[in-house]
């Protein structure tokens, strides 16, 4: 049975990430509607999302805008910027509209090097999305940084089209969950990683080292969600493997899931997913 699915991107950077999820196909065959909401016309105008909302609008308007484009979700995601003016100004409305779907947040926080303007955006979004939000992933602009290490001189600009790849990405994930598990996503504070290779065990364990997660995340994970896609069914022994590799890591009061999903054209090569769940 298919979900009322929205993915809502906030701002220039989340009508960047909305328009490569679409050229991606991610959502395909899912009943997923993308949104794009922000301030600047040009961005606006170039956004390939289906329904685009303006907010140089009186309040009313731009509520009842939100709250139509929202109307019979079960399932939101919200990418954006926490620094932008766009985020700002729709998160309050977005957490508000949004109280009967389950709601998954990927934003990432301003660089140390940004103005004193947008690190107060940024304050003032996430307290409007801690608590409000079944599921937040909170990702430091200085992360991205850990992805261009070959390019000293990469500007701002090219760093949030790094974070939105990575969202895109997080989205693609839950929506793949979606296939194989019947339950939404109230997770509260996580982080999340990913890593392909030949093995189960290799693909699980570059996801463990995954830039966005902290060094010893696992260890103090209150659960860990696994989903492992590959071009054949993986064998008991892979399985084993990966499930001894997690659990070395964790309390031993931590809850720990593992989900597998077969897709042939992954052929030799074996996805792996993990998200970690925290205070």
């Amino acid at each position: 049975m298919k979900i009322n699915i929205k993915i809502v991107g906030l701002g220039e950077g989340g009508a960047k990430a909305i328009s490569k999820m679409i050229a991606a196909g991610i959502g395909k065959n899912k009943s997923v509607e993308f949104i794009a909401i922000g301030n600047d016309e040009n961005i606006m105008l170039t956004s390939t999302a289906r329904k685009n909302i303006f907010l140089n609008r009186d309040l009313t308007t731009i509520y009842k805008s939100i709250a139509d484009a929202l109307q019979d979700a079960k399932l939101i995601f919200i990418v954006a910027g926490l620094a932008s003016n766009a985020a700002r100004a729709a998160v309050p409305i977005i957490t508000s509209c949004a109280k009967k779907a389950v709601t998954v947040a990927f934003v990432c926080k301003p660089s140390i090097l940004e103005n004193s303007s947008r690190k107060m955006n940024a304050e003032y979004t996430l307290k409007n999305l801690r608590g409000k939000v079944d599921t937040l992933f909170i990702m430091p602009a200085e992360k991205f940084f850990i992805f261009c290490i070959n390019r000293p001189q990469i500007s701002l600009h090219e760093l949030f089209d790094v974070a939105d790849d990575i969202f895109c990405q997080g989205v693609k994930i839950f929506l793949d969950m979606l296939d194989t598990s019947h339950e939404l996503f109230k997770w509260g504070n996580a982080a999340f990683g990913y890593g392909e290779a030949t093995t189960a065990l290799d693909a699980i364990k570059l996801a463990a080292k995954f830039p966005t997660l902290e060094a010893d995340e696992l260890k103090h994970a209150q659960g860990i969600f696994v989903h492992l896609t590959s071009g054949t069914p993986l064998s008991l022994s892979s399985i084993d493997a990966v499930n001894k590799f997690i659990k070395a890591q964790l309390q031993p009061d931590a809850e720990y899931f593992l989900q597998e999903k077969i897709i042939p054209s992954f052929m030799e090569k074996v996805f792996a997913s993990i998200i970690c769940t925290r205070k």
